[in-house]
């Protein structure tokens, strides 16, 4: 499923009690200890206890937002696998640009904001490529 749960801790972390606030977050992840990160993933797994059903050994967070919060994610469940399964951006920009989000995906209503929200993501996931070697795997599909 599209799980709530890293965005709610990355805002959590952040300390933000309103937008009008500045948020801590993502600076705040330099200074957690590796107790403060095992317990942020002990918290996510427990919270996300009631959406695996079977016992297999692994689960999908496929929240499209979470390449935002690769950092912490690697930092609260280092054993995790990311996966960027990534589209043509054409492809990718018109499928949400068309379609009616209930809310939090305001820059899909723009062709020029929702073009740039994806150069950002490609920007984004070449910087964690650069220091996190490895560690995520891509899947780039034609359409």
């Amino acid at each position: 499923m599209e799980l709530p749960d890293i965005m709610a801790m990355a805002a959590k972390l952040g300390g933000q009690r309103d937008r009008a606030q500045e948020s801590a977050y993502p600076e705040v992840l330099a200074g957690l200890s590796a107790e403060e990160c095992r317990a942020l993933g002990d918290s996510y797994i427990e919270q996300t206890r009631i959406q695996r059903k079977t016992g297999k050994p692994f689960f999908i967070d496929k929240m499209p937002n979470n390449f935002l919060h690769i950092g912490l994610i690697r930092l609260a469940l280092p054993n995790a696998k990311i996966i960027d399964a990534r589209r043509h951006p054409m492809a990718c920009c018109f499928s949400g640009f068309k379609q009616n989000f209930a809310q939090g995906q305001r820059y899909t209503y723009s062709l020029e904001h929702i073009g740039r929200y994806y150069h950002d993501y490609a920007e984004l996931m070449t910087h964690f490529d650069a220091v996190l070697p490895g560690k995520i795997h891509r899947v780039i599909t034609r359409t």
